[in-house]
């Protein structure tokens, strides 16, 4: 029984020492913004609106002052070739 009890006080003496190794090396390796507490760390704000958001379409109400300024019309141009800058004995 004395042998026995002193296997046990062993394994719970080197139990014991693991356990205070492992919380000096966890402790080592936080940062010193994180060492003030262990729960959440602050989150910082969000970033700044750079684009104003989308409007929402009233347009079907009639009045004017809600109605897009958008392009509906998405016609391709005709290429126009001014003949006057060319030479004619050129070409």
């Amino acid at each position: 029984v004395k042998t026995k009890k002193e296997s046990l006080d062993n394994k719970l003496t080197s139990y014991e020492n693991a356990s205070k190794d492992l919380d000096n090396l966890l402790g080592s390796q936080r940062s010193d913004k994180n060492k003030e507490g262990l729960g959440y760390s602050t989150v910082p704000p969000p970033p700044a609106q750079i684009y104003s958001p989308l409007k929402k379409d009233l347009s079907w109400t009639g009045l004017p002052k809600f109605v897009h300024d958008t392009v509906t019309d998405y016609c391709m141009p005709t290429p126009s070739i001014d003949a006057s800058k060319y030479n004619k004995s050129k070409l």
